[in-house]
């Protein structure tokens, strides 16, 4: 199946939201670029290289670099982002050309993809949102998910000082989308999911030790007493020298 080669890099130019009028057409044109187009509402129709096309609400097309778009028939009041950019293509797609997508879904990382696009931003910023884009439009498998691999980065990695700068250096993503990504399968985000791995390990050190509660809370991985203390009390109710001790004296 054709269609776009993750494996190699991408270029990403500009983007928008574009909203036909009635009785619109696509234009003409010799595309060099690569076109994502992701339709939300109304059917796009054009030929690619005298090839009739027509995508519709929830539909994803990508319209390939170096051929030839008309707009001989009239759309029907499509609403759409584009995206331009430049790939290589295969016949072994890692994103094929075709596809759906969840609207509702999509439409937050849409939106703010258009809104970078049109400010003053670096060019990182609406770069990062579009390979997100991408990635959200991958067809679904047993593959770990971002936050799977960032759940187990946590929980290789919790007793070091493991920040989101870290999280995002390991997986080329901005702090924004490693942290919605990770939110909304685990339901936490990531540092309280790492604080939480801090606690239940200073829980098992407390219990199976004799250590100081100095010494665990450092070696649980919190670099700050005080900020252990706190969390601890608040989770279990009570100083984690008085819960070592309720611990051992039950039977």
């Amino acid at each position: 199946m054709l269609g776009i080669d993750l494996t190699k890099p991408i270029i990403y130019q500009h983007a928008s939201l574009r909203y036909f009028k009635p009785g619109e057409h696509h234009i003409d044109r010799f595309c060099t670029d690569d076109v994502l187009l992701l339709v939300f509402d109304g059917v796009l129709r054009f030929t690619e290289d005298c090839e009739a096309c027509a995508v519709g609400a929830g539909e994803y097309y990508i319209q390939r670099h170096d051929t030839v778009q008309t707009g001989e028939t009239e759309s029907d009041v499509p609403r759409y982002l584009y995206v331009h950019f430049y790939a290589d293509w295969t016949e072994h797609a890692v994103l094929p050309r075709r596809g759906r997508f969840d609207v509702a879904a999509l439409w937050p990382q849409m939106e703010a993809l258009d809104r970078t696009a049109h400010a003053q931003t670096s060019y990182l910023t609406p770069a990062t949102q579009f390979f997100a884009i991408l990635e959200a439009l991958l067809p679904q498998s047993d593959a770990p998910t971002l936050a799977d691999r960032t759940a187990a980065y946590l929980n290789e990695h919790f007793k070091t000082a493991v920040t989101l700068e870290d999280l995002c250096e390991a997986f080329h993503f901005s702090k924004n989308h490693v942290v919605n990504s990770f939110k909304a399968q685990f339901g936490v985000t990531p540092i309280a999911y790492v604080n939480d791995l801090r606690l239940r390990y200073a829980e098992h050190l407390l219990e199976a030790t004799s250590e100081s509660t100095e010494a665990v809370a450092e070696a649980a991985g919190f670099r700050q007493y005080s900020h252990f203390y706190r969390l601890f009390c608040r989770k279990n109710g009570m100083a984690p020298a008085a819960w070592r001790a309720q611990k051992r004296i039950r039977p």
